[in-house]
């Protein structure tokens, strides 16, 4: 057993750790720990208030994703007040075990009653209990109040273990960036919407895509732009390869959502050799290639360029490039339309994970764009099987 107290000008951490503790040990560790954030130890002022709006679950399947999921909690305490269970599984261990970290992140106010906790437990269950996380986790659970999963690992082979979760859950928050498998992970992610309709389903992913929708939707409001659109020709989609990334599901995402506010087929993608997928959209064909390109500049799976080519029917052409820089923060548009061209650069804000997460707890609960999307990523890993 350790304890830790942990003193700065805006925040306070007291901690824990401690083996096979029950529910009601736990529960009076953490008031302990309140007690502690108080004030200085044995001073008799009052306990810390427990402002918790929301539980989350977070899986790990590694103390690495654990301590990166524990950092990104720790930014949202003061906006999000939760009971936080960080669930490390070890179902290979023969023994069964559980150990605790507890730990109280405080926003401090100039008075000690001000202090507003909220709770971190991060359990690592080992042996036949970390196949049963379900009945380790629910009772742990603030009642009455919304439970968020965020699975921050790849999708399991053995659903079981998620399955179980997601039967108190009212949201599923994932990163599709970090499947291993991103195509047919995205699938799986689509099947899981449909057995599981109660439950919303977020994805950082999806979000980290958000500045590139918005800068694509304000330049259909452009009229030469939008009327061109309506007769895309091509689609021209680059993305960093590197670290094993074979297929980007930021780039499947965005295809799949351009199709869907675009008209295209879905329902007609087909793979037409290496990274070339075609769409019908009534009597058009609309070509998608998909490019891994050398950019270590960002992440591997992040969006590079993409380039739209128009023709009408008169035969009038027209282009919009939207590409990174040298400056991974900043994109160049650039529209192309009756021998005229303009050119702009735009910055673009690449969000952090900790607010990446926090629009996914501000969310609808059921966001019908992003489940629309994932319903047109399965006929374009379907296209793409065999790449």
């Amino acid at each position: 057993m350790a304890e830790a107290l942990d003193g700065a000008m805006e925040r306070l951490a007291v901690t824990w750790s401690g083996h096979t503790l029950d529910v009601g040990q736990i529960e009076s560790e953490l008031d302990r720990l309140r007690f502690l954030a108080a004030g200085e130890p044995g001073s008799g002022e009052g306990i810390a208030a427990r402002a918790s709006v929301l539980n989350m679950i977070v899986y790990a399947e590694h103390e690495e994703g654990a301590h990166h999921a524990a950092r990104v909690i720790e930014d949202l305490a003061e906006n999000h007040p939760s009971r936080v269970l960080i669930l490390v599984a070890r179902p290979g261990d023969e023994a069964s075990r559980l150990e605790a970290d507890l730990a109280a992140h405080c926003h401090l106010g100039p008075l000690p009653e001000q202090r507003v906790c909220c709770e971190e437990i991060t359990l690592r269950v080992s042996g036949r209990a970390a196949r049963h996380l379900h009945s380790v986790a629910i009772p742990l659970l603030v009642p009455d109040l919304p439970v968020y999963v965020w699975w921050n690992e790849r999708l399991p082979d053995d659903d079981h273990a998620l399955h179980g979760l997601l039967d108190t859950a009212d949201r599923l928050i994932v990163d599709s960036d970090r499947f291993e498998d991103g195509p047919s992970s995205l699938v799986r992610l689509a099947r899981l919407a449909e057995t599981e309709p109660g439950v919303g389903i977020g994805d950082l992913s999806w979000r980290r895509l958000t500045p590139l929708r918005e800068l694509l939707q304000k330049e259909r409001r452009v009229e030469e732009v939008r009327h061109h659109l309506q007769s895309v020709e091509s689609l021209e989609v680059r993305y960093a390869d590197g670290h094993g990334v074979k297929h980007s599901t930021q780039a499947l995402l965005l295809v799949s959502w351009l199709a869907g506010e675009l008209g295209w087929g879905l329902n007609s993608a087909l793979g037409h050799g290496a990274n070339r997928i075609e769409f019908r959209s009534e009597e058009r064909r609309v070509a998608v290639f998909l490019i891994p390109t050398d950019y270590p500049a960002v992440e591997p799976g992040s969006l590079i360029s993409l380039k739209i080519a128009c023709r009408s029917d008169t035969g009038a052409t027209a282009l919009i490039t939207i590409s990174r820089t040298g400056d991974p923060s900043h994109v160049t548009v650039r529209t192309e339309h009756r021998g005229q061209a303009a050119e702009t650069s735009v910055r673009i804000e690449s969000a952090q994970s900790h607010e990446l997460l926090m629009e996914e707890l501000d969310a609808a609960a059921h966001e019908a764009a992003y489940r629309r999307v994932l319903e047109g990523v399965v006929p374009l890993e379907k296209a793409i099987r065999g790449w």
